[in-house]
């Protein structure tokens, strides 16, 4: 579903923020069921695509900051993480303020079929399914940080985000003031734990000096502006393409895939036990990222979904004994793609 920026214009962010409780003494007897509750929140949130990440989440409240070298395909790797989320039930706000919402609406559908370009019978369809899961903000130019954080605050109160991406930081005008960064980086993380939601800034790392250049992966301290990004942030994830070895398989060199495509580095995780590197590959066709050297990768069924919303649909306006046991052809499908 496509969101215009105007339609958060009216959200007085100072507001949204105050809070009219006051400062107490906690006793100990009353944070035994708040620790209990506590734990289980711990394991509760956004699992990602990858088995081999199951041990990381992204968790209501929490700001994430997220980043890599430009060109390092952060944008891809992350909306491959909002699509599985969106397929696991959260809602997801994207304000993706680079790149044209058609172009994220295709990227995301290419990467729900696992093709690179699918048909428009399978757009049309997986509009259907995302209309009231996935939420694209309709902006691409330099916004202000109020207009970021009224966004951020218009995506959970009247879409019901659980999630929301803000990509990127390059694009917020904060005119390179580190004291500014700090402030609108505290403002996200208060955002997200007043709303209970997921926060990610998209962020870039510094281009790196010396003979090695990106061949070395940034790693947390590399991220342009101030550390107060980093020390704000519940978790940090960093992303760094293997340029080489894509540079290689193009001149159609023998190349090992024993070396990754892509490594995802979770190089902070605050409400989690697990930081570390996974290793995942390109897909040969789509633009997804795959767990291991077979470059699997399964589609999301959102035709079953489709199909399903439909039948309940009918339910409510259609007496059973007047509808159709089936639906779309002879086989059961919907038509269209596959």
């Amino acid at each position: 579903m496509l969101i215009d920026h105007s339609n958060f214009d009216k959200i007085n962010v100072l507001e949204e923020l105050s809070s009219n409780v006051v400062d107490d003494v906690a006793f100990s007897h009353d944070l035994v069921s708040r620790a209990m509750k506590r734990r289980d929140a711990v394991d509760d949130g956004i699992r990602m695509p990858w088995s081999k990440m199951d041990q990381f989440l992204m968790r209501p409240g929490e700001f994430i900051l997220y980043g890599g070298y430009s060109g390092h395909r952060k944008s891809q790797s992350l909306s491959q993480m909002m699509l599985h989320a969106a397929a696991q039930g959260f809602r997801v706000g994207i304000m993706s303020l680079e790149v044209p919402a058609e172009a994220t609406f295709d990227m995301l559908a290419g990467m729900s079929a696992v093709v690179a370009r699918p048909p428009e019978s399978y757009l049309k369809e997986f509009a259907q399914w995302s209309d009231d899961r996935i939420f694209l903000y309709e902006r691409q130019d330099m916004i202000t940080p109020g207009e970021a954080l009224q966004a951020c605050i218009g995506l959970r109160k009247f879409m019901g985000a659980d999630v929301v991406v803000l990509d990127g930081m390059m694009c917020i005008d904060l005119a390179d003031d580190l004291n500014q960064e700090k402030r609108f980086a505290a403002a996200l993380a208060s955002i997200a734990k007043k709303y209970g939601m997921t926060i990610i800034l998209v962020h870039h790392s510094r281009k790196p000096h010396g003979h090695d250049g990106e061949a070395r992966m940034p790693d947390k301290h590399s991220f342009l502006g101030t550390s107060r990004l980093v020390n704000l942030a519940s978790s940090v994830v960093i992303v760094w393409d293997n340029k080489k070895k894509a540079a290689q398989i193009e001149r159609g060199d023998e190349v090992s895939d024993d070396e990754p495509d892509y490594l995802i580095n979770v190089a902070k995780h605050r409400n989690g036990k697990w930081e570390g590197v996974v290793g995942l590959y390109h897909h040969p066709t789509a633009r997804i990222l795959c767990n291991n050297r077979q470059r699997m990768y399964r589609p999301i069924e959102i035709r079953k979904a489709n199909r399903e919303e439909f039948e309940n649909e009918n339910d409510r306006i259609t007496p059973i004994h007047n509808r159709r046991a089936g639906l779309g052809d002879d086989s059961g499908r919907l038509g269209g793609f596959g």
